[in-house]
C-alpha cells in the first residue's frame, strides 16, 4: 500500500530508539552519568510557563529516579551555568540545546532526547509528547506499569545519560484499548495511551478526543424531533419509514442541511475534540428510497449514500474550519467502499473488522480475506484510516478466549497498512473489570499500539512473569495450551463465540488447565495478593466448568463438585466485583446464570437425527418432510441438493447441547429433525424445557406441541411446557431450521421421573 515505506521507516526508528536506550541502562564508557552510587550533580528544570502535563512530566520523573536509585533531584526554574541539568520541555531551554530543532514540527505525542555539553533534553510536542518522552526514558530504564496494582521500579545506584539523540513517535496517533482496567488514569498515562471514551485530563496531557464516539446518524437528525412531522427524513425500510433502529434517508437535502448545522454546533460546543463522528447506527435499516437506492446500486455499495452524505457535511465545513475533521465508518453494509466517490480530503474513515474469525490473525486465514481487500482498496481512496476491531467474546468475557496472535500480529498488520489509529475493543465489564485476562490485555495492546513491532509473545511472557510471580510456569503453560489448541487452520471462532464453538474447550483441555491453575494457585498460596490475581487468571475455567454443568455437560463437573466450585466462583465474583458477564443485560446478568447452575435439569442427549432437509424460501420449517410421517431407521431419503439421508444414533457426552454444526456443515441452510421416546411409568403432565438455534417445532406423541419461527442463540429452557404423557413409551420429534451460525438444541426434563 502507499503507506508502508512510511511505516518501516518509523519501525527502524522505533527499533533504533530502543537499541540507543541500552545505554541508559548498561552506560558508555566516557558518558557522564546522571546518577552515580545514589548522589547525582544534576537538577530537574521546567519552566514557570511551562504546560501542566510538562510539570506533572518533571515531578514523575524526580518521582520515580528517587524509587530506582534512592536519589532525589531538585526541580528548579532557573538555571546557571554551575548546575548540570535535565531540561523538561522546550520552554526556557538553552540555544545549544535546540540546535537544528524546529519545535512546531514535532507531532503532539512525538518527543526528543538529546544529550549535549553535559545536560539532558527531554521535550516534544505539545500537549502529550514531553510526558511520554519522560514515560519512555523511565519505561528503557526497566519501570512498568503492569496492572493497576503491579508496578515494577527497578532498583540500581547508578543511570547514565544516554550516549546518543533519540527522536521518537507512536506508530498509531489514536490508541485506546477499551477494557475498564486501561480506563485508570494513572495507568493509561503511564502507558502512553490516547483514549477517548474515557479521556486522559487536559492537566495530564489530554487525549484523542472523538465526538460524539460513535453511532450519531440520531444525534445528527434525532427523530423524537423530525419523525412526526418529517419521516421522509428517515430510512424506508420495506416501503415504510422507520424512526428507530435504522438509518437516515441520506439523500434529503434537508437531512444534509439539519446534520450540517449540527456538526456546526457541536464544533463550537467542543474545541477539545480531535474529530467529529459522523456515523451510521448500529444495525442495519438502511434507506431504501429510491434516490438511495439508485446511488447505493451505481455505488455498488451502501457506502455510496454515506461517503456522498458525509462529503456533502465535510465540505460546507471545510469552508469554515479548514482544520477540523470529521470521520465515518465502513462498518457492516459499509464496509465495502464505493466503486468512484472518493471520501473528501478532510475525512478519516473508521474501518471496522468486524466478526470475522478470531482464532487467527489477519492473512492466517481465508476468512480475513474479504477485509484485506476491503482495507486496501479504502487506502487507495482515502486520505486515513483508523481501525475499529473486535477481541474479546461478547456473549461470554469469562469464557477461555485463545486469540493471543489476533492480539500481537494484527495490530502490526495495521501498521505497516498505513492505519493511524487503532480502537481495540475488548472486554470493558462495567465497574471493576475482570474479564478474562484483562489486564494481560490491556497492557499488551498498549505496548504495541505505540510500537507495533515489538515481539507481542515476549510482552505476554513478560507480564505473566513479573505479575504472577511463582505461579507464572502454570499460567504460561496454560496460555500455551489454549493458544496451540486453536493453532489448526479448521479451528474458527467468532466475537460471539459459544463455549462449544472452536472446539478448543474439551474435557481434557479443562481437566488439564485445572491441574495447571491447582498448581498455580498453591504456588501462589503464601502471598494474599498474588493468589487473588491467580485465582482471577482461573475464573474463566471455573465459568467454563460451570457453564457446561449447567447445559448437562456432567463430565466436565460431576454433581458432587458443583456445590464446592460454585463457592468458589462466587467468592472470586465478588472479591473482585466483577458486575456481568457479557455485553447483553440477559446473558451478562451473574446471578441469574448462578441460578441456572443450582437448579441444572436433566438434559436428553441421546437422539436419533436425520437431515437436512431443504429450507429454501425460508419454509423449511413449514415443510412437511418425511420425517413427520414415519420413523423408520432402515429408509433413506432425499435432503438437501438430493442428498441421501438418513436416520442416524447419535449423542453428544460432553454436553446436553445437540449440536448440528458439529454433524452438518455449518453453511447448510436447511432443517433438521431429532427423535426418541420416552418410558413414563404413569400418566402424567410433564415439564420440558427446549432451547433452539434456530426456529423449533416439536410433536409429542404426533401431536404438534411447539411452534416457534425465530433467529436466536440457543439456551437451556428458552421455551418451558407442561405436557401430557401417557404412561408407557412416548415420542418426542423435533425440527430446528438454520439461517447461518450456529445450529441445534437442548432439550430436558423438569420433572425427572421417567425410564
Amino acid at each position: 500500500m502507499k503507506t508502508l515505506a512510511k511505516y518501516v521507516q518509523i519501525n527502524i526508528l522505533l527499533i533504533t530508539s530502543l537499541l540507543l536506550f541500552t545505554f541508559l541502562i548498561t552506560g558508555c564508557s566516557g558518558d557522564q552519568p546522571l546518577i552515580e552510587n545514589g548522589e547525582s550533580q544534576f537538577d530537574i528544570f521546567v519552566s514557570e510557563h511551562a504546560l501542566p502535563s510538562e510539570k506533572y512530566a518533571a515531578s514523575e520523573l524526580q518521582k520515580y529516579l528517587k524509587q530506582i536509585t534512592g536519589c532525589e533531584l531538585s526541580i528548579v526554574h532557573t538555571s546557571n551555568s554551575e548546575t548540570k541539568l535535565i531540561y523538561i520541555g522546550f520552554e526556557d531551554a538553552p540555544k545549544e540545546l535546540l540546535d537544528g530543532l524546529i519545535k512546531e514540527e514535532f507531532g503532539n505525542e512525538e518527543f526528543i532526547i538529546r544529550p549535549q555539553d553535559g545536560n539532558l533534553l527531554i521535550a516534544g510536542g505539545k500537549p502529550r509528547g514531553t510526558l511520554y518522552g519522560v514515560i519512555g526514558f523511565l519505561n528503557d530504564l526497566g519501570c512498568r506499569w503492569y496492572t493497576r496494582e503491579v508496578i515494577d521500579i527497578p532498583q540500581k545506584n547508578s543511570i547514565n545519560k544516554p550516549a546518543e539523540e533519540i527522536r521518537q513517535k507512536p506508530a498509531f496517533e489514536y490508541r485506546e484499548a477499551w477494557y475498564k482496567e486501561a480506563y485508570d488514569t494513572e495507568w493509561a498515562v503511564h502507558n502512553r495511551l490516547a483514549p477517548s471514551s474515557v479521556p486522559i485530563p487536559d492537566s495530564l496531557g489530554g487525549s484523542f478526543i472523538i465526538y460524539p464516539f460513535v453511532h450519531t446518524f440520531y444525534r445528527l437528525v434525532p427523530p423524537d424531533k423530525y419523525f412526526t412531522d418529517h419521516p421522509e427524513y428517515f430510512s424506508m425500510v420495506d416501503g415504510k419509514r422507520k424512526g428507530e433502529k435504522a438509518q437516515l434517508c441520506l439523500t434529503n437535502h434537508e437531512v444534509v442541511n439539519i446534520a450540517t448545522q449540527t456538526v456546526f454546533r457541536w464544533i463550537k460546543e467542543h474545541p477539545e475534540a480531535s474529530v467529529f463522528s459522523i456515523d451510521q447506527n448500529d444495525g442495519y435499516g438502511y434507506c431504501e428510497c429510491e434516490n438511495c437506492k439508485k446511488l447505493d446500486d451505481a455505488e455498488e455499495s451502501h457506502s455510496g449514500t454515506l461517503i456522498n452524505f458525509v462529503n456533502q457535511i465535510a465540505d460546507t465545513v471545510a469552508k469554515v474550519y479548514p482544520k477540523i475533521k470529521l470521520q465515518t465508518l465502513a462498518y457492516v453494509y459499509t464496509e465495502v467502499p464505493p466503486k468512484m466517490l472518493r471520501p473528501a480530503d478532510n475525512v478519516t474513515i473508521r474501518m471496522c473488522h468486524y466478526n470475522y474469525c478470531s482464532a487467527h490473525s489477519i492473512g492466517e486465514c481465508s476468512s480475513h480475506k474479504p477485509f484485506m481487500e476491503r482495507l486496501e482498496a479504502w487506502d487507495k481512496i482515502s486520505n486515513q484510516i483508523t481501525i475499529w476491531d473486535y477481541f474479546t467474546d461478547y456473549a461470554r468475557y469469562l469464557l477461555p478466549y485463545p486469540n493471543f496472535e489476533r492480539m500481537v500480529n494484527d495490530v502490526r498488520f495495521y501498521a505497516e497498512n498505513g492505519c493511524v489509529g487503532l480502537f481495540a475493543q475488548g472486554s470493558n465489564v462495567p465497574d471493576n473489570g475482570g474479564g478474562e485476562f484483562g489486564e494481560l490485555r490491556a497492557w499488551v495492546f498498549a505496548q504495541l499500539m505505540w510500537n507495533p513491532w515489538q515481539d507481542g509473545w515476549s510482552l505476554i511472557d513478560e507480564f505473566v512473569t513479573n505479575v504472577y510471580g511463582t505461579s507464572a510456569p502454570y499460567i504460561n503453560e496454560y496460555i500455551q495450551m489454549m493458544h496451540d489448541k486453536v493453532k489448526p487452520d479448521s479451528v474458527y471462532f467468532t466475537i460471539y463465540a459459544e463455549p462449544t464453538d472452536g472446539g478448543y474447550l474439551t474435557p481434557e483441555i479443562v481437566q488439564k488447565a485445572e491441574t495447571l491453575f491447582a498448581h498455580a494457585e498453591q504456588a501462589a498460596s503464601g502471598d494474599p495478593a498474588l493468589l487473588k490475581r491467580v485465582e482471577l487468571a482461573h475464573l474463566p475455567i471455573l465459568y467454563s466448568r460451570l457453564y457446561f454443568y449447567s447445559t448437562g455437560g456432567r463430565v466436565f463437573l460431576s454433581k458432587e463438585e458443583m456445590p464446592e466450585v460454585l463457592l468458589k466462583f462466587e467468592r472470586i465474583i465478588a472479591e473482585h466485583k466483577i458486575s456481568s458477564m457479557a455485553e447483553g443485560k440477559e446473558i451478562g446478568d451473574i446471578s441469574a446464570f448462578i441460578e441456572r447452575i443450582k437448579n441444572a435439569p436433566n438434559f436428553i442427549s441421546d437422539w436419533w437425527i436425520i437431515g437436512p432437509f431443504n429450507n429454501s424460501n425460508e419454509k423449511g420449517l413449514e415443510t412437511i418432510y418425511p420425517p413427520e410421517r414415519e420413523f423408520d431407521v432402515n429408509k433413506i431419503y432425499k435432503g438437501t441438493a438430493d442428498h441421501n439421508v438418513k436416520w442416524n444414533s447419535y449423542t453428544n457426552q460432553e454436553s446436553g447441547y445437540i449440536d448440528f454444526t458439529k454433524i452438518f456443515h455449518t453453511t447448510e441452510n436447511g432443517v433438521v429433525y431429532a427423535s426418541r421416546t420416552f418410558n413414563i411409568d404413569e400418566e402424567k403432565s410433564m415439564k420440558i424445557g427446549v432451547g433452539s438455534n434456530d426456529g423449533v417445532r416439536m410433536w409429542l406423541n404426533g401431536k404438534l406441541v411447539l411452534d416457534h419461527k425465530v433467529l436466536r442463540k440457543a439456551e437451556p429452557n428458552q421455551e418451558i411446557l407442561t405436557l401430557p404423557f401417557k404412561k408407557g413409551e412416548n415420542s418426542v420429534l423435533i425440527k430446528i431450521d438454520q439461517f447461518g451460525g450456529g445450529w441445534g438444541f437442548y432439550f430436558s426434563l423438569l420433572d425427572e421421573n421417567y425410564q
